[in-house]
């Protein structure tokens, strides 16, 4: 989080990395998550009268590898590790529709045994005692030394809330693009946010959409857009805003939120960008309807399976940034699977919630990706793409957490998701935008947990 020292972050990313090595295997029966070192381990679900118990669970369905998790790795793993449990998964969505779901089962007396955790919602499930602090039950089993840096896992108040993969931290938005469109085009990879504009009036020239990304209720703005563009200005001002320690009066916040003007108004972005939903957004992209498409690296697994696709890290826009020195990472304590402190079976809960973190790390890793929770499954040689990924990210010195997930209260997160997508459709300028998020920063009650 904002709070955890930079050190922490540098020492996670470091212990993730030797987890990192590559050997080759394969997902089958005898190396499923029913091995005897499961989370599950003999005990859960055991009743003494050998009834079924009912364990409800809202997962996270944002995108496809959410859904490869689920129909790949959750599913036909969860009855042979549960047996004497009945479980009922709901698709939770993501972003505003799970924190809404969320906050409606919470305020009806009607919370999932177990849920997906988001910092965007997790101030009200705290404050009304809805949400069960892990910490001991994980120690207890030993869970929680299977993860590289356990102390990662740590909120604010020292107590652990939210299990994951330990794959968030490598997520960070990058610009994909395709090669043999930029080839057409004549438009060579862009280092400056100048270059990026001057792309943009080639790629519009060939009557090429030059950019793409997901704008329907702010997504791109809100996650990570704002903070790159005030990112490639002046990195420290960015450091400072996620801190506290500025707000959005500073000048160099105030010309972030200009560079989204100036693409939007620029034509770098599809028209009814501000309306593009996820799925259709990487439609886009894939489809090869877009040249360009700025994205989390959560989907570079995906898209390396297109040999056309490559990356560049987002141009600068001063000579204060360094894409080499400087960049955002995805992730807070608080993503990842939670237990409700009302459900009526906890330690069953807890190793349902245990069990659904190794199957996304078992995920990610069989797509070559790092995580910090140790699963004790192979691991496959990284795609060519990953690997130039791993050799960018890793030896950056100055990791930037997420404002998004580390920075804002519910309701300062919903103004921020508002104002961007206002942003997008080019006839909000960039004092209006900055002078509604002030007034949200002001009342902003993050900082005062």
């Amino acid at each position: 989080m904002s709070k955890k020292t930079k050190m922490l972050s540098v020492l996670l990313l470091s212990a993730m990395l030797v987890s990192v090595t590559a050997c080759s295997s394969s997902k089958d029966d005898t190396q499923s998550s029913g091995q005897s070192d499961s989370p599950a381990g003999q005990t859960a679900g055991n009743k003494d009268n050998g009834e079924k118990i009912k364990l409800r669970v809202v997962t996270i369905t944002t995108d496809e590898n959410r859904n490869n998790i689920m129909e790949k790795y959750i599913k036909p793993n969860v009855a042979k590790e549960f047996p004497n449990v009945e479980i009922e998964f709901e698709p939770g969505g993501g972003g505003e529709d799970m924190a809404n779901k969320l906050k409606t089962y919470n305020a009806s007396g009607d919370m999932p045994d177990v849920f997906w955790d988001d910092a965007g919602f997790f101030i009200p499930l705290k404050s009304t005692g809805s949400i069960l602090d892990l910490t001991s039950y994980i120690t207890k089993d030993g869970f929680l030394n299977k993860y590289d840096v356990p102390d990662a896992l740590k909120h604010v108040d020292g107590k652990i809330y939210s299990l994951s993969s330990g794959s968030d931290t490598y997520f960070t938005p990058v610009i994909f693009y395709h090669k043999d469109m930029f080839e057409q085009a004549g438009v060579q990879v862009p280092k400056t946010f100048d270059e990026l504009l001057d792309a943009t009036k080639k790629l519009t020239s060939k009557d090429i959409v030059p950019a793409v990304t997901p704008g329907k209720d702010g997504w791109g703005p809100q996650l990570y857009m704002l903070q790159q563009m005030i990112q490639i200005g002046d990195p420290q001002a960015m450091q400072d805003l996620v801190a506290n320690k500025t707000d959005f009066n500073n000048p160099s916040v105030k010309a972030g939120v200009d560079r989204i003007v100036q693409l939007v108004k620029a034509g770098f972005f599809p028209k009814g960008i501000a309306n593009l939903d996820y799925g259709p957004a990487m439609e886009m992209f894939t489809s090869k309807k877009a040249a360009m498409l700025m994205m989390f690296t959560w989907e570079l697994p995906n898209l390396a399976k297109d040999d056309t696709v490559d990356f560049f890290p987002f141009p600068s826009a001063s000579d204060k940034y360094d894409p080499t020195k400087y960049v955002q990472f995805w992730g807070s304590p608080l993503n990842g699977y939670a237990v409700s402190a009302k459900t009526k079976h906890p330690d069953e809960a807890v190793k349902l919630a245990e069990f659904l973190a190794t199957m996304d790390a078992e995920y990610f890793q069989s797509n070559g990706a790092p995580v910090s929770l140790k699963t004790g499954a192979n691991l496959p040689e990284p795609s060519p793409l990953m690997k130039k990924f791993i050799d960018w990210y890793n030896p950056i010195p100055t990791k930037i957490p997420s404002l998004a997930l580390n920075s804002l209260d519910a309701k300062t997160s919903a103004e921020l998701a508002t104002q961007g997508a206002n942003l997008l459709t080019g006839e909000y300028a960039a004092d209006q935008f900055a002078a509604a998020l002030q007034k949200a920063w002001s009342e902003n009650t993050w900082f005062k947990q």
